[in-house]
């Protein structure tokens, strides 16, 4: 059954009636908004990607010191308990892929390719690549690290300020997933959900053919500063990159010969469980837009800052890759923007959003587009599907932290058992 819903600031419960629309397969012009699993899930494994380059040093402070009370703390308020935890770090430096160094500590054969960071070494006690927090089974917890877990988890995060300066944001994620560092073994379980979680103040940079790194092709490239990574990965409206100036029409350019498309790591993020309502993805970034083009010193050039700040230090940048790689997770997809460095709010709205994932909350993460047609979907183990009556209203009391804190009804014991709940609402 599709209703129309009604999006608005001041609406304390919005719910039209609609067309109805049976035979449309999903997926035929609708974006799914919630997807919640056959049952609660217990068990939560948390990866890192952390920017370690020139400029992060105060966000890494600032992750760490919310941690505690703003993730973890509201994490298990809102799951109804600590999960089953397994949570690890790594960064987006994986070296310039040239024999020689790419400036911005880009270094040749160096970073850390994917593999789990312990920042502390073993001054952090912990046992392992990643830290481990599960229920014994006795009423107590198996951890693999002294004290609590804010305390290892400090330890473990703080990964300073001395990387690369061309983030790898999303190939980093996938060398760390992918099975290509063997110490990393063990952190991925099958009924877990997967959070992925990037802290980074600039674009993927992902590049599938290092010459686009290196300082000695400034013919090919420009001036060997990051902007090459907007300039052979994005495409704008007249795709004129190194004109001064606001963009428009700013998306991932898939086809560059030079850096990897985004297609690859959504593809390869899906495939890696095979019930889609176990992935996740939250992003400490800059908003992809508005993107502008300044001087940046000689015959440079650079993207002016999303959050504001003076041109001559274009920190944040927008992030057009990170949040086109993003989207294509919009029903587990939490947006925390970076521009506020006071970092307790967005770590709450991420351990909330998570935890009501878990939880089997129906709070919809993704957007709602005013006046869009919606429909739920029940889906049985072996993929067929039926239609379900559904009722979207807003519910700022258990949904504030949903992006327009709505919540999709259904009626009580309309799921049969083994059935996943999938709402989605017209593009």
């Amino acid at each position: 059954m599709i209703r129309p819903i009604a999006v608005a600031a001041a609406a304390a419960a919005a719910v039209l009636a609609a067309c109805h629309q049976p035979d449309a397969p999903i997926g035929a012009g609708f974006r799914p908004v919630l997807e919640l699993g056959a049952e609660p899930i217990k068990a939560l494994d948390i990866l890192f990607v952390v920017d370690n380059s020139f400029s992060m040093a105060e966000h890494q402070r600032a992750l760490i010191d919310s941690a505690g009370d703003s993730l973890f703390g509201a994490l298990a308020l809102e799951a109804g308990g600590v999960p089953d935890l397994h949570v690890a770090v790594v960064s987006t430096d994986l070296g310039s892929g040239l024999p020689i160094p790419a400036g911005g500590n880009c270094l040749p054969g160096g970073g850390d390719q994917g593999r789990f960071q312990i920042a502390g070494g073993e001054t952090c006690g912990i046992s392992g690549a990643f830290l481990s927090d599960v229920d014994d089974g006795l009423g107590g917890r198996l951890v693999n690290h002294p004290g609590d877990l804010a305390a290892a988890f400090a330890c473990a995060a703080e990964l300073g300020a001395q990387g690369c300066g061309y983030e790898h944001d999303l190939e980093a994620m996938r060398r760390a997933l992918d099975g290509s560092n063997p110490e990393n073994a063990g952190f991925l379980r099958d009924d877990a959900l997967l959070l992925v979680v990037f802290l980074t103040n600039e674009d993927d940079c992902s590049a599938s053919d290092p010459r686009v790194l290196d300082p000695r092709d400034t013919a090919t490239f420009g001036p060997p500063v990051d902007f090459r990574c907007f300039e052979f990965g994005v495409v704008c409206d007249g795709d004129d990159p190194r004109t001064l100036g606001a963009k428009t029409g700013c998306v991932s350019r898939e086809d560059s010969p030079y850096l990897h498309p985004v297609e690859r790591y959504a593809t390869f993020l899906r495939t890696l469980k095979t019930d889609p309502s176990l992935v996740m993805v939250a992003g400490i970034f800059a908003d992809a837009g508005p993107v502008s083009v300044s001087p940046y010193g000689g015959d440079s050039v650079a993207l002016t800052s999303i959050c504001g700040g003076a041109t001559t230090n274009p920190w944040p940048a927008p992030a057009v890759r990170m949040h086109e790689f993003a989207q294509h997770f919009p029903a587990h997809w939490v947006f925390a923007p970076i521009c506020n460095i006071e970092m307790s709010a967005n770590l709450d709205r991420i351990a909330r959003s998570t935890g009501g994932v878990m939880s089997g909350s129906r709070c919809l993460l993704g957007e709602v587009a005013p006046n869009a047609a919606c429909r739920a979907q029940a889906i049985a183990p072996d993929g067929s599907q039926r239609a379900l009556d559904l009722v979207v209203a807003e519910d700022r009391e258990r949904c504030g932290y949903a992006p327009q804190a709505l919540r999709a009804e259904i009626a009580d014991g309309a799921l049969a058992p083994g059935e996943r709940l999938r709402v989605e609402c017209m593009r």
